[in-house]
């Protein structure tokens, strides 16, 4: 009799335990690309409020690799209880349509939970060369064909398919060199070490209003409301160009609903926190915000659009 209670006293124990809300610890937020780039901006500057929302901490860590494929393995790996989250691009969910040797499919793998950021893709040259506009950049690439290099946050992310959809178009040959993330990128596109670069813009405006990077570009089809003077690519005449990126929250497929819904919730008060939409305005990101199904619809509906510009490019296997 005393062993059936206590058995009786060890599963309420256990059920009253599980039934605790969630979260009982810290929340991991993975980031799949170097600091200092967009993914991380976003992670690092919504995390305070959403800590807030849910009463715990809430940890970001880069894992940088594989144009952000790594951090998803490793989310896909967890638990799926809540306390591992990726905060990525768009591009690196749909990594598996370059690369089908990665262990993960979006639609199987990935629980939408929010749509954060969109950011205007630009293009920004070094003050040296005295490149002052689109014109100015594309003479000297036909000039000097395969010589002139461009930094990139990563091989196969949205701001490669710009690049190549955008200078295959054109017709000139240039060099893409791929880092681990944005903010590596700006660094040698600071110090000169390569002249051009077509990254996110939140990494490149503390330089930009310093003076030690020129925007030439945006590649949106419209100007962005944080970068009014720069131009499109677009208003030029190149009409084909109408490339943007956004960044956004995933859980594992299978987390409990209840979760997704409360994690939505406290990154959808984050977005609309007046203190942290003006550190994103800043750093020339929207808010965008938004339910886990508007997000799963969105995906869904630029997952061909964005394979198809991809091929474009000629990035992909």
């Amino acid at each position: 009799m005393q062993r059936l209670i206590s058995g009786i006293l060890m599963m309420l124990l256990c059920a009253a335990a599980w039934a605790q809300p969630w979260p009982q610890r810290p929340v991991r937020v993975l980031v799949g690309f170097a600091p200092g780039g967009t993914s991380d901006v976003t992670a690092r500057l919504t995390a305070e409020v959403v800590a807030k929302e849910l009463g715990q901490q809430v940890i970001v860590e880069n894992r940088p690799g594989g144009a952000g494929s790594v951090a998803i393995e490793a989310l896909i790996r967890a638990p799926k209880d809540g306390y591992t989250v990726v905060v990525n691009s768009d591009s690196s969910y749909y990594q598996p349509v370059l690369t089908p040797s990665l262990s993960y499919r979006a639609e199987r793998d990935l629980q939408p939970v929010t749509i954060l950021t969109n950011q205007p893709i630009v293009i920004a040259v070094h003050p040296a060369p005295r490149w002052n506009s689109i014109a100015d950049l594309l003479k000297a690439a036909k000039a000097r064909p395969g010589q002139i290099s461009y930094a990139l946050s990563s091989a196969t992310g949205t701001q490669a398919v710009a690049a190549g959809v955008f200078f295959q178009g054109v017709g000139v040959k240039m060099i893409g060199v791929p880092y681990k993330g944005g903010g590596q990128a700006v660094v040698d596109l600071v110090s000169g070490h390569v002249p051009v670069a077509v990254l996110g813009s939140a990494p490149l405006m503390p330089h930009v209003k310093s003076g030690r990077i020129k925007l030439l570009a945006v590649t949106s089809g419209q100007r962005s409301k944080a970068l009014p003077e720069v131009p499109t690519l677009a208003e030029m005449g190149y009409k084909f160009m109408d490339i943007s990126q956004w960044f956004g929250a995933v859980l594992p497929m299978g987390t409990p609903p209840e979760i997704v819904s409360r994690l939505s919730a406290a990154y959808n008060k984050s977005l609309a926190d007046p203190r942290i939409q003006q550190r994103l305005f800043d750093a020339a990101l929207e808010s965008v915000g938004g339910t886990p199904e508007d997000m799963a619809k969105r995906m869904a509906a630029e997952m061909k659009l964005w394979s198809r510009a991809a091929k474009e490019a000629g990035l992909g296997q």
